[in-house]
C-alpha cells in the first residue's frame, strides 16, 4: 500500500505540513524533522534537533527549513546538511507554531507565551515596515548587531 509509513517509536507527531508548490510533507516528531515526497512518498531528509520540535516550516526554495519547540529556541536549518544556520531565543514559552510567509522573506512563531515574533529570512534586508536603524547620530562604539531592526 502507499502512504507516508515511517516508524516515529512511541514519538507523537508533533506536526504536518504540506507544502503543496513544492509538493513536501514536512513532519514533526520527537527532536526530529522529517521531509517526504508527497508524489512518491519518499523519506527525503530527516534532521535530529536539540529539542523536541513542534512544528516546521519549508521555504519555498526548498534550501532551508525553520522550527521551533520546547527549548524556546526558533531555527533555521539547512535541508542539505542539517546545520542550523541560525537561532534566536526570543520567546519566554515553548514554540508552538512556525510559518513561512507565500513569498519566504518572513516566517512568523507562535509561543505558549501568548506572542507572535516576526522574523525576517535575510536579515538586514529593507522589507515592508523593516528598515535599518539610522546610526548616523551614534558616537559610540557600540552599534546595533545585524539582527536589531526598528518599525517605522
Amino acid at each position: 500500500s502507499s502512504g507516508i509509513n515511517a516508524e516515529y517509536g512511541d514519538q507523537a507527531i508533533n506536526s504536518m505540513v504540506l507544502k503543496d508548490d513544492v509538493k513536501v510533507v514536512t513532519v514533526t516528531y520527537g527532536n526530529n524533522v522529517a521531509l517526504y515526497d508527497v508524489t512518491t512518498f519518499d523519506l527525503l531528509r530527516t534532521h535530529n534537533l536539540p529539542c523536541v520540535v513542534n512544528s516546521a516550516s519549508l521555504h519555498l526554495d526548498q534550501r532551508y527549513f525553520v522550527c521551533g519547540g520546547e527549548d524556546m529556541y526558533v531555527y533555521k536549518v539547512s535541508i542539505e546538511t542539517g546545520r542550523v544556520l541560525e537561532s534566536y531565543k526570543k520567546h519566554f514559552g515553548p514554540v508552538h507554531c512556525i510559518r513561512y510567509s507565500p513569498d519566504g522573506e518572513l516566517y512568523a512563531s507562535g509561543s505558549e507565551d501568548g506572542t507572535i515574533r516576526l522574523w525576517q529570512n535575510c536579515v538586514g534586508k529593507t522589507y515592508g515596515l523593516w528598515q535599518r536603524p539610522d546610526l548616523s547620530n551614534v558616537h559610540n562604539n557600540c552599534s546595533p548587531s545585524n539582527h536589531d531592526f526598528v518599525m517605522s
